[in-house]
């Protein structure tokens, strides 16, 4: 039995990426307002047939039934004046000089009605789609007619169910795992005809390890007792140990956003790149502070927001991205010398420059990462603070060293489109047309594949009721 799909407000192809991973399924039907998305996405799905048109103006009489339906609609929450604004944004030229064209403002002219629109089309047709996502933004479920329109799912035959999943923490099969943290609210929804409903849980709940009992499968935990789940991970929820009576908090297994990084391509220290009045150190003072701070903290490789909002940090790579936006607004800062240890005409120099000569007696050149523990009397290693100490005696025996890194000596640049796609989990190679800002807002607009992958082979098992294998842990 193959399912056929459609993807409506498709954008450059995440969410459809992810759905050709799952057996059983076949895209049939993409819409999306923005031509070059269109074009985009047809260059990997040539298959399938795809229509550019305001979605919110479609006649869906028209429009050839499927089996499957994922749908990112537009977030309610936008006004007029928030549009505006965005419309304003994407005329200021990038680092490239380069703008967005108007019909790139907006991610979809489509609204979650248009969903309901096509879902009753279909049953007044005869024959009812059998299931679907909707994705969108967490306060997606804060709209004031969010209840009357999940209302109109259910009198349409549907049974619903929230799910709030962090990219980060989507363990899927096939597609890669996304290295950032991201965020989304998903509305799973399966026609009552299908006969069963989605096992959630099997496709959600991530792998982790528990100190006391191993390998698990983490268990969601909301703090908030007294509503429907919402919110963000580690804000609003966080992951325990399944076995009964543990409970503990754990991490769930996740890409550090190095695996993001194209280690290959070069960086210019921060110190030589030219300085204007606008950016009297080469970088913005609210990027240097956020570098600045950034060392401070972590003294490893960094991944920085450059953009001019308030209450971004600067994280390290070693951990999650941040959410990728449509904007190309994050930069990596590397860490910026060799230590040389012992002797020689020098004491250090950059990470781009070839190592002085290894000599057989030893390794003796240092990469400065993090603060280190130092044993400064017997036979122990330093070791970085992020690893556990040695056994600690009854003797004082440990040091601090703090590694001291000015930030203009950082090595910087600003993350490439493929970089942004490979942290949200597009596949290598995945074809993008368009400037390097064209293709970030792609990016940016884009649904993890490694998301859609787990949601809709929930719902392909359901619906088909043939059981599918989750991943392993990696």
């Amino acid at each position: 039995m193959t399912l056929k799909v459609a993807d409506f407000m498709a954008g450059g192809g995440g969410s459809s990426q992810g759905i050709h991973y799952v057996p059983g399924v076949e895209l049939t039907l993409i819409l999306n307002h923005w031509r070059l998305a269109i074009d985009s996405h047809a260059l990997n799905f040539p298959w399938a047939q795809h229509e550019c048109c305001d979605i919110s103006q479609a006649d869906f009489r028209w429009y050839p039934r499927v089996d499957i339906l994922w749908s990112s609609p537009e977030c309610v929450h936008h006004s007029v004046a928030q549009g505006k604004k965005r419309i304003q944004l994407d005329q200021i030229p990038d680092e490239n000089g380069e703008t967005l064209p108007a019909d790139a403002a907006e991610r979809s002219r489509a609204t979650a009605w248009d969903i309901v629109r096509y879902l009753d089309r279909m049953l007044t047709r005869g024959k009812p789609v059998l299931g679907g996502v909707v994705e969108n933004v967490i306060d997606f479920q804060k709209w004031v007619l969010f209840e009357s329109w999940r209302k109109a799912l259910e009198v349409l035959g549907y049974d619903t169910e929230i799910i709030h999943l962090n990219s980060a923490h989507a363990h899927s099969r096939r597609a890669p795992w996304a290295p950032q943290s991201r965020d989304r609210f998903y509305l799973g929804y399966v026609h009552r005809s299908v006969g069963r409903k989605p096992d959630w849980q099997k496709w959600v709940r991530p792998h982790a390890t528990c100190p006391d009992h191993g390998a698990v499968r983490a268990r969601q935990d909301f703090k908030r007792k007294d509503r429907e789940p919402w919110g963000r991970y580690r804000t609003q929820y966080v992951y325990r140990c399944p076995v009964g009576g543990c409970d503990q908090v754990i991490e769930p297994l996740a890409l550090p956003a190095s695996k993001a990084v194209d280690w290959t391509i070069p960086a210019q220290r921060i110190g030589d790149r030219p300085r204007t009045k606008a950016k009297p150190e080469g970088l913005s003072p609210k990027t240097m502070t956020r570098i600045r701070d950034g060392l401070e903290r972590y003294a490893r490789h960094l991944v920085v927001p450059v953009e001019g909002r308030e209450g971004k940090q600067a994280k390290p790579l070693d951990e999650p991205s941040r959410t990728m936006t449509t904007r190309r607004e994050t930069g990596v800062a590397f860490i910026p010398f060799i230590a040389e240890l012992r002797g020689g005409a020098s004491k250090h120099r950059s990470t781009e420059d070839p190592l002085c000569t290894v000599t057989a007696s030893g390794n003796h050149h240092g990469l400065v990462a993090e603060d280190l523990a130092v044993p400064y009397y017997g036979t122990g290693r330093a070791r970085p603070l992020s690893q556990p100490l040695g056994a600690l005696t009854t003797v004082d025996r440990y040091g601090l060293l703090k590694a001291q890194i000015e930030a203009e000596d950082c090595l910087f640049r600003m993350l490439e489109p493929e970089e942004i796609g490979a942290a949200m989990s597009f596949r290598e190679g995945y074809k993008l047309l368009g400037t390097k800002r064209e293709r970030v807002r792609m990016l940016g607009n884009a649904v993890t594949p490694n998301a859609a992958e787990v949601l809709v082979s929930a719902l392909t098992e359901a619906i088909t009721g043939e059981d599918l294998e989750p991943a392993c842990a990696a």
